[in-house]
């Protein structure tokens, strides 16, 4: 089955990742899910593309924490931080307040608009979110909440006068060999007493995982939109989950072996495409699904039920 209109090839690190982690997932992700919003989709364009916006309850929260960081100003702080804690606090409430209800009551609604309306994995999965999964919620928004202002990060950006907040877009890209490179930052900052520029990524998870390709990807992307030195970029891991921080400095070897990842990572890929200039790739068969333990928690589980 060829698509209609296929997406543009792009590489990112959860892209490349999901490849590796299953390919029928990674099929589902960036293929045939496609155009599913339209209603003259196929049906599984369709439910792909439905299944495709389901979301996890910690990614939800990583998601409502990272946008109540970035609704913090630094600038116009007169209130107390205990107030700003609890104002963060609510915040976050409200939004998974919001995604639950939508969820639980607009199950109809998000079934033919799931690009308008929220549906969570554990509630479409079982018809209700279990206690422990609400303890864990309230747990991961307190542990987030307080170490964000007893973080490293937070303690430097008090000094604004002396620091200068960059502006970032909602996708950070890049080109390399013609491909467009997509980056993930949460927050850029250059300091100018010592012409350091400090990459931040909020880590919400239970787990740390610093991997180099990521490291390496941010430094490349920032080394060439503001065409600096590598020894001037710092990369911060901030664990809001388990608290503390890490920070790395990129050297050119690991960019050499970052090069190289994502030399390997396009070849794969182009493995699935049937017609590279058009990016169509080839038939769903095509792509094997990698059965394992995290299949439980794919959002794709039931299209590979069928199919298996």
């Amino acid at each position: 089955m060829l698509l209609a209109n296929p997406p543009r090839f792009f590489w990112s690190l959860a892209r490349h990742n999901q490849m590796i982690e299953c390919p029928r997932k990674y099929a589902y992700q960036y293929y045939f899910s496609h155009h599913g919003w339209l209603s003259s989709s196929t049906e599984l364009a369709k439910q792909a593309y439905r299944l495709k916006k389901i979301v996890t309850l910690p990614l939800l929260v990583g998601q409502a924490v990272k946008q109540a960081i970035r609704n913090y100003s630094f600038t116009t702080n007169t209130e107390s931080i205990e107030e700003h804690m609890t104002a963060m606090r609510n915040f976050i409430d409200q939004e998974l307040r919001r995604a639950y209800l939508q969820t639980r009551d607009h199950g109809d609604d998000w079934y033919h608009e799931p690009n308008v309306y929220t549906m969570m994995l554990e509630y479409y999965q079982k018809g209700y979110l279990a206690d422990y999964e609400i303890q864990q919620t309230k747990t991961s928004i307190e542990r987030c909440v307080t170490s964000f202002f007893r973080s490293k990060t937070f303690r430097e950006l008090q000094s604004i006068d002396l620091i200068q907040i960059l502006p970032q877009e909602a996708f950070c890209s890049v080109e390399l060999n013609s491909v467009k490179i997509f980056v993930s930052l949460d927050l850029l900052y250059h300091k100018p007493t010592t012409n350091e520029y400090i990459i931040v990524n909020w880590q919400t998870g239970k787990q740390a995982h610093d991997h180099l390709t990521q490291l390496a990807l941010c430094a490349f992307y920032i080394q060439q939109t503001y065409n600096i030195p590598l020894n001037v970029i710092q990369i911060r891991n901030e664990y809001l989950y388990l608290g503390g921080s890490h920070t790395y400095y990129v050297t050119a070897k690991e960019i050499d072996a970052f090069h190289h990842t994502i030399k390997e990572s396009l070849m794969n890929m182009h493995l699935y495409i049937e017609h590279s200039e058009y990016n169509q790739p080839k038939p769903l068969s095509a792509f094997p699904m990698k059965q394992s333990t995290r299949c439980k928690q794919c959002v794709y589980q039931e299209l590979c039920e069928k199919t298996d």
